[in-house]
């Protein structure tokens, strides 16, 4: 019996990184077609998925929807441990949210950087400038659900990144959020990506505006095309931030991770744990029935 007690306790033990590899397993891509094209919407590391299923995420899906109400919505997105709180019921405060739309009032964008100049037109004002009008304050007036423009942070080839502001109303009370914009194009199809977070004095953009390249980089090259986030020309690390540049105060740092051997094989290995777990109880009971004194 002591022999089996060990096994027992054994397999315990495996649970828990068994359980460990199945949760870092990355949600699939999820796949849209949009006027016969195929758009693969990629799953940043550490975000899933709002789930209509769950009441609590239907408050953020209800109140999000209700911003972008003429655009078809392909994706919603959170960081697991934000969206684990919030379904506790920890959070009071919405925690950050990743849309990624599909605005077809855009029509289509067979020259990308015409696009994007049509798209969001105005002046570069980079981003200390915007930083520094985020930390005046939450622009005054804007009405709920509708936009308020802080400033254009930057326009590349690949998309262009705007500084918003917006009251939503979510669970029947109004919130301030920062929004970062990020506007791009798969092919001929314009899409956006909003990052959400509730406004705090807005240095929060400093850590969503390198969130949005990744996510925007992230989508580009699921569908087809370089990735940037590596070597020279990936996005600057906090540490890296050049002087006159605003730094978050927010405890941040960049999802700059290549998948590991858990985000790969992680259902694998925790399978291949548990099968060695039973045939470890296995071998326990046989040889303490076997170690049984006679009767």
């Amino acid at each position: 019996m002591r022999l089996a007690l060990i096994a027992v306790l054994a397999v315990l033990s495996l649970l828990p990184p068994a359980a460990l590899a199945q949760e870092r397993q990355q949600a699939p891509s999820v796949k849209a077609d949009i006027d016969g094209q195929t758009v693969t919407v990629p799953t940043p590391f550490g975000y899933c998925d709002l789930d209509a299923e769950d009441a609590r995420d239907r408050l953020l899906i209800a109140g999000f929807d209700r911003l972008w109400a003429h655009a078809r919505v392909l994706r919603r997105l959170s960081p697991c441990e934000e969206l684990q709180s919030w379904r506790a019921g920890r959070s009071a405060e919405p925690v950050e949210v990743v849309l990624v739309l599909w605005p077809a009032q855009h029509g289509t964008a067979a020259d990308r950087r015409a696009f994007l100049r049509r798209a969001t037109p105005g002046e570069i004002m980079g981003k200390p400038r915007v930083m520094e009008r985020a930390r005046e304050g939450f622009p005054a007036g804007p009405a709920e659900d509708q936009f308020t423009t802080i400033g254009v942070i930057e326009r590349t080839d690949r998309a262009v990144f705007v500084a918003e502001a917006v009251v939503a109303r979510i669970d029947g009370s109004r919130h301030q959020l920062s929004v970062l914009s990020a506007t791009t194009a798969v092919g001929s199809t314009p899409l956006v990506i909003h990052v959400y977070s509730p406004y705090e004095d807005g240095e929060e953009l400093d850590w969503m505006l390198r969130d949005a390249r990744e996510h925007v980089d992230r989508l580009l090259s699921a569908n087809g095309e370089p990735s940037r986030r590596f070597g020279d020309r990936r996005a600057p690390l906090p540490a890296e931030t050049e002087p006159g540049e605003v730094r978050t105060r927010k405890a941040r740092v960049p999802r700059q991770r290549s998948p590991g051997i858990f985000d790969t094989h992680g259902g694998y290995i925790a399978l291949g744990m548990l099968i060695g777990g039973v045939l470890l109880i296995a071998v326990g009971l046989l040889i303490a029935k076997r170690l049984r004194p006679a009767p």
